[in-house]
């Protein structure tokens, strides 16, 4: 048991080296895209994960969440070695389909491979995801200064080869996890997956999940050129950024001893979507190290209360189908993210960051707000339904 949960961690650890995590927007700036473009790349991104997501999940359910991880480690770990080797906006292209498969294959496999080790060996989730979390979060920590310093001084295009060969590294520790299968039979019915997503509970947290993680990759894509127009350099940048993740990480550890101010769902929703808001909303007026420490406070809300979530959610689905349940959250955050980063690109390009921070604290606003309405509307029944009656 032991053996097998030490490779996850060593797993965690490698496939979240991301060297690269203080620099790949300034390195498509400096190959000459504009953020508009770096946009319209990210789109080619999340619709590989909207298109590829659900397949996977069902293979990861069907033939094993370890075999899945081992392929993501592969994939992603070539997608980002080709972006690194290419210029050309087909060749970056084609390295962020092979990115994208990647993560889409990781997302729900990992999360789902986790939960299934943790309750059948007996241990507490939100400890053992906690660790994955922390240990996720202290090494792009780790990877964030050494990439900020590494570029800087050797170059950006090294970073992004070195990350590269590090994700592939990781599918060793994967081939040495101890998966426990479940003994499905060859021939199924046909498995109706909307009864689980429509479940009010599940779809609420779901919507909310979904919210953060939106937050969380438009965070990625503005913070780099937010930081520089403060102008701030990129060794700096990475530090910022090593104090971001390790918060977050650090936060994602102790979900489970905080885990008590979280009892009450409702207060728990309006709570931490409201600061979540105002961590977005304050560096669209303001642009001083109070902001910074806004951006801060934002990666570790996510670190603590995406935990909570995940638990909550994956308790509610069986076994047997949570890999594509959970890919569910990453079909439709890719898609809204699609949706909101062509626009929000184009406002930076020609508003600046700052404003185009400001947008985007009223969509996460909305999105935060119908999940609460649909936790709300469908209180006494098992299903919610946006029609009343």
């Amino acid at each position: 048991m032991r053996k097998s949960l030490f490779n996850i961690y060593v797993y965690t650890f490698l496939y979240s080296f991301l060297l690269l995590n203080p620099i790949w927007v300034i390195y498509l700036l400096k190959l000459g895209y504009t953020i508009f473009y770096v946009t319209i790349l990210d789109i080619i991104f999340y619709v590989t994960i909207v298109v590829t997501s659900f397949p996977m999940g069902r293979l990861a359910d069907r033939y094993g969440r370890k075999p899945a991880l081992i392929i993501s480690s592969i994939t992603t770990g070539i997608g980002i070695i080709f972006f690194g080797l290419f210029t050309s906006f087909a060749g970056i292209a084609l390295s962020y389909v092979l990115w994208g498969v990647g993560v889409a294959i990781n997302s729900s496999a990992f999360e789902s491979l986790t939960f299934d080790y943790s309750t059948s060996h007996e241990l507490k989730y939100l400890e053992i995801y906690g660790v994955v979390n922390f240990l996720s979060a202290l090494s792009v920590a780790i990877a964030s200064v050494i990439g900020g310093f590494v570029g800087q001084f050797f170059g950006l295009k090294v970073v992004i080869l070195i990350t590269g060969a590090v994700v592939i590294a990781s599918s060793v520790s994967s081939f040495r996890i101890r998966e426990k299968r479940l003994n499905l039979p060859k021939s199924r019915k046909k498995i109706n997956y909307s009864k689980y997503i429509r479940d009010r509970k599940v779809f609420s947290l779901l919507v909310i999940r979904i919210a953060l993680l939106i937050n969380f990759n438009i965070m990625i894509l503005f913070k780099q050129p937010y930081y520089t127009a403060m102008g701030i350099g990129t060794a700096l940048i990475g530090i910022i950024f090593f104090v971001d993740v390790l918060v977050r990480g650090m936060f994602s550890l102790y979900s489970q001893k905080l885990s008590f101010i979280v009892k009450d769902r409702f207060t728990s929703m309006l709570f931490f979507t409201s600061v979540t808001f105002f961590t977005i909303f304050i560096p669209g007026l303001l642009s001083d190290p109070f902001t910074v420490f806004l951006l801060i406070l934002n990666s570790a809300i996510f670190g603590f209360y995406t935990n909570i979530l995940s638990e909550e959610v994956n308790g509610l689905i069986p076994s047997e189908v949570r890999a594509s349940v959970l890919s569910f959250i990453f079909i439709i955050s890719a898609l809204a993210t699609t949706a909101a980063e062509p626009g929000l690109g184009y406002l930076a390009s020609v508003r600046g960051v700052r404003f185009t921070l400001s947008i985007f604290s009223f969509i996460f606003l909305v999105m935060a707000t119908f999940a609460i309405f649909v936790y709300i509307q469908g209180k006494d029944s098992g299903r919610f339904s946006l029609r009343p009656g």
